[in-house]
């Protein structure tokens, strides 16, 4: 899959904008914030029941399970705990892996991760996998999905039921607009004070990105005092 090739520029230039379109809509609280922080505080012990019972609580309340026979479905917990339980020395490697830092092991070794979680009952990996993934090593892995992230970056939101190949679109997008995002100065600059504001949803320096592309679907702040009394 390939995306737009200006969607780094242009995400970068309007970080403050998208930033303040994202916290201004307040779209998403109650349970979809509370697992979602405590997904991200239990993760250091990622095959621990309360982790996983927190990550399978924050993937249901972000609607990946859908009630009656249509929409997504996520698959039996004990499913998921079993699938995890045989990658935890991963997935503790793999929580210090770094964008700026990241190697040919290190993408290896998330790969390994994304083939072998079973969080979806469905064929489609590349939504619930790194959902999953983004809470047990959030400094690397975004969560990703059809609305913001792939209309945003490739203009559609199709996924290929494959594998192989939704593990290579989640490389694409990860190598070629998150981690550029993530590590340009100005952006690593302004992440870190949003960060140290402690806001709702800015988790980490990947959900900041993801925040922004939610952020680019929203009404934007008026420019100035005057606009806004029009």
């Amino acid at each position: 899959m390939s995306f737009k090739p200006d969607r780094v520029r242009h995400l970068l230039e309007n970080a403050d904008r998208f930033h303040s379109a994202y916290h201004l809509a307040d779209t998403f609280g109650g349970p979809s914030l509370y697992f979602h922080e405590r997904a991200l505080e239990s993760r250091h012990a990622p095959a621990s029941l309360p982790h996983l019972e927190y990550v399978y609580a924050t993937l249901a309340s972000w609607g990946m399970h859908r009630m009656g026979s249509g929409g997504s479905k996520m698959c039996a917990f004990r499913e998921f705990h079993a699938s995890v339980n045989g990658l935890e020395g991963k997935i503790l490697s793999a929580q210090g892996l770094m964008p700026a830092t990241i190697n040919e092991a290190g993408w290896s070794v998330l790969k390994e991760i994304f083939m072998g979680i079973k969080i979806m009952s469905s064929r489609t990996l590349l939504v619930g996998n790194s959902k999953a993934m983004h809470h047990m090593m959030p400094n690397i892995i975004p969560p990703i999905d059809r609305e913001y992230t792939l209309r945003y970056l490739c203009g559609n939101t199709m996924i290929a039921n494959n594998p192989e190949k939704e593990w290579q679109t989640m490389r694409t997008l990860i190598a070629g607009f998150f981690i550029p995002v993530a590590t340009d100065a100005a952006f690593t600059a302004k992440a870190a004070t949003w960060l140290a504001a402690k806001r709702p949803w800015d988790t980490s320096v990947m959900k900041l990105v993801d925040n922004l592309l939610i952020g680019s679907r929203k009404p934007s702040m008026p420019k100035t005092a005057a606009e806004a009394l029009r």
